[in-house]
C-alpha cells in the first residue's frame, strides 16, 4: 500500500472516527510512541496536536501499522460528546455471541477483520457515556485453554482512554493479511454495548470489570488452577475473604487450613509460607474493617421516614448489605414492616430503624 494511502487512513481515524491514532508495528503489535506519559499530552484523554500527527505523516511513521485510543471522541465538536468503543473477539464463538451474522452486522456498525483468520473480528461502537474495560481471561489457565478449544468465548472491550489500543486498518498482523473495515465505516451509536457484553460474561463466567477478575464462582471451584504470573497472590487472597464471610464461626487454624488446602490445589505453583501467611492477613484486615462499618451501619438509630437523613441512611444500608426484601421497620406501628418507598405516605414522619 503506498504511503499516501497509508496516510489517509491515519486522517480517516482521526478526522472521521474523531479519536487519537498512533503510529505502531502490526506485526509485532507494538509502539513506539510513549502514549501513556507523554510529556506534552496526555493521549488518553487530550487530543494529539495536528503538528505531531502531521510530523508523523511527513517522516512516514504509519508505514508498519497504526494503533487507535479508545474513549471520548477528541477530533470532531459534533461528536464531543460520544466515547469511542471497541469490541475484541478473538476466537468465532465471541463473535457468535455478538452477533450470527458478521455481515449483517457490518451493516449497521463498523467491523474491521484481518481476512486470513475470519472468526476474529473487532466490532466498533459509539457510546453516550465511557463503558466499562472488559479485560483478556487469558491470564486464568482454566479459562484460557477453554477458550483456545472455542468452547467459551475470547472478549475484551475497551471504552475509554486507560483501557489500552486497538490494532486497526490498515495494519498489516502477523498471519500475512492486513485489517480491513468489512461494510460501513461509521460506528453506530449503542449504549446497550456494555450490556451485551456484560451478558456474555455473565453466561459463560468470565471476568468482567477493570481487573478482569476470576469470577468468584470459579475461584470456588476444586479444578480451577491458576499459573505463576497471572496473580496467585489476589486469588487466594479474595478467597480467604470470602471463606472469612461465609463462616464466621470457624477457628482461626480451622480456616488458615482451607486457605492452605486452596492454595496447594489452585496455585502453580503454591505460594509459599512468607506469601500465604500476608495475603491471610490482608483478608483478616479487610473482613475486620468492613464488618466494622457494617456494625456501625447497624446500630443506626431511629430516624423519621421521608426525611433527608433517612435517605442517606437508605443509600448507605443498601450498599453495604444489599438487601433484596423488606428493610426498614416502623416503630410507631408496633414492627410492621415497609420497603424504602420514596412514594410512601402512611409511615411519613413514623419513627423507623432500618433492620
Amino acid at each position: 500500500m503506498h504511503i499516501n494511502q497509508i496516510n489517509a487512513w491515519a486522517d480517516f481515524w482521526r478526522n472521521k472516527i474523531g479519536v487519537n491514532v498512533i503510529p505502531a508495528n502490526g506485526i509485532k503489535k507494538m509502539t513506539w510512541i510513549n502514549w501513556t506519559k507523554d510529556p506534552n499530552v496526555n493521549m488518553q484523554t487530550q487530543p494529539i496536536p495536528q503538528s505531531m500527527h502531521d510530523e508523523w505523516k511527513r517522516n512516514e511513521s504509519f508505514k508498519n501499522g497504526m494503533a487507535i485510543i479508545c474513549g471520548k471522541v477528541l477530533h470532531i465538536p459534533e461528536k464531543s460528546h460520544l466515547w469511542f468503543c471497541a469490541v475484541d473477539c478473538d476466537n468465532k464463538i465471541a463473535i457468535e455471541e455478538m452477533t450470527k451474522d458478521i455481515q449483517k452486522m457490518a451493516q449497521h456498525t463498523m467491523v474491521e477483520q484481518h481476512l486470513d483468520n475470519p472468526n476474529k473480528a473487532h466490532f466498533y461502537f459509539y457510546t453516550t457515556k465511557p463503558m466499562p474495560k472488559k479485560s483478556s481471561d487469558s491470564t486464568n489457565s482454566t479459562l484460557k485453554t477453554k477458550m483456545d478449544a472455542g468452547l467459551i468465548p475470547a472478549i475484551e472491550m475497551k471504552g475509554e482512554g486507560q483501557h489500552g489500543i486497538m490494532y486497526c486498518t490498515p495494519s498489516p498482523h502477523a498471519g500475512g493479511s492486513n485489517y480491513e473495515i468489512l461494510g460501513i465505516r461509521e460506528p453506530a451509536v449503542m449504549d446497550a454495548v456494555g450490556e451485551v457484553v456484560m451478558n456474555i460474561c455473565k453466561k459463560y463466567n468470565l471476568g468482567v470489570g477493570d481487573s478482569g477478575k476470576i469470577p468468584m464462582k470459579l475461584l470456588m471451584d476444586s479444578d480451577t488452577k491458576i499459573i505463576a504470573g497471572h496473580n496467585r497472590h489476589e486469588a487466594i487472597m479474595r478467597y480467604a475473604e470470602s471463606i472469612l464471610r461465609r463462616f464466621p464461626k470457624m477457628t482461626n487454624d480451622e480456616f488458615e487450613d482451607m486457605v492452605m488446602l486452596k492454595n496447594n490445589r489452585m496455585c502453580d505453583p503454591p505460594l509459599n509460607g512468607a506469601e500465604l501467611e500476608k495475603q491471610i492477613n490482608c483478608a483478616i484486615g479487610f473482613i475486620q474493617e468492613q464488618i466494622a462499618h457494617e456494625e456501625e451501619i447497624k446500630k443506626i438509630e431511629s430516624t423519621k421516614f421521608g426525611t433527608l437523613p433517612f435517605w442517606s441512611k437508605v443509600d448507605e444500608f443498601v450498599k453495604v448489605f444489599r438487601p433484596t426484601g423488606f428493610f426498614i421497620k416502623c416503630l410507631d406501628c408496633k414492627g410492621i414492616l415497609i420497603d424504602a418507598d420514596p412514594m410512601e405516605q402512611k409511615h411519613y414522619g413514623h419513627k423507623v430503624v432500618l433492620v
